[in-house]
């Protein structure tokens, strides 16, 4: 009878579980984390998700090239859309195109689709017509921002330039590469 008694006496004694009260309760509070971790990044165009395009710069029809034909983007018609996080440096850099190698500081080309004939023209990042617009290493400089948080719209001039001789009928083109890096 002496040891069961003190078996009782050591169980009765003993401190309750940790993390419970000892009391029963009927209610507990504890804290939850919520959280959310957003990287650095851009939406390229106004949407939701990055365009594959910003659209053509359309010098339209012409006859002759007597004089330069300057003209400016639009949404849609080459500006370059984008909404980044605020507060970021974002660089667009344009490559040389499809028709030049190496620099363009003597200018891009179109190429009519039917031959080999080119037209010389030039794209700017400036009203003025006089900041090449390229990557840094082609002959131009790249273009940096600061990033607003909404939807940016950045101007592309472009430049085709008068040529002496009349070009032949046809369609003339060019793709340029646009590079954001942030």
């Amino acid at each position: 009878m002496r040891i069961s008694a003190c078996g009782l006496l050591l169980w009765m004694t003993m401190p309750p579980a940790i993390g419970d009260t000892g009391i029963n309760d009927l209610q507990k509070s504890t804290p939850l984390t919520v959280n959310a971790t957003v990287v650095k990044g851009c939406v390229l165009g106004s949407g939701n998700s990055d365009v594959t395009t910003f659209g053509t710069l359309n010098f339209g029809q012409i006859s002759s090239l007597a004089s330069n034909i300057n003209i400016v983007s639009s949404a849609g018609a080459g500006s370059v859309l984008l909404r980044c996080n605020p507060g970021l440096s974002v660089t667009l850099a344009l490559g040389v195109g499809n028709n030049v190698t190496g620099s363009i500081s003597a200018g891009r080309k179109l190429k009519n689709t039917l031959t080999t004939e080119t037209l010389l023209y030039q794209l700017y990042q400036d009203n003025n017509y006089s900041t090449l617009w390229g990557d840094g290493g082609n002959g131009g400089s790249a273009q940096v921002i600061a990033a607003t948080g909404s939807t940016q719209e950045i101007k592309v001039y472009a430049r085709l330039f008068s040529a002496s001789t009349l070009p032949s009928s046809g369609t003339y083109n060019d793709t340029v590469l646009l590079t954001v890096t942030y």
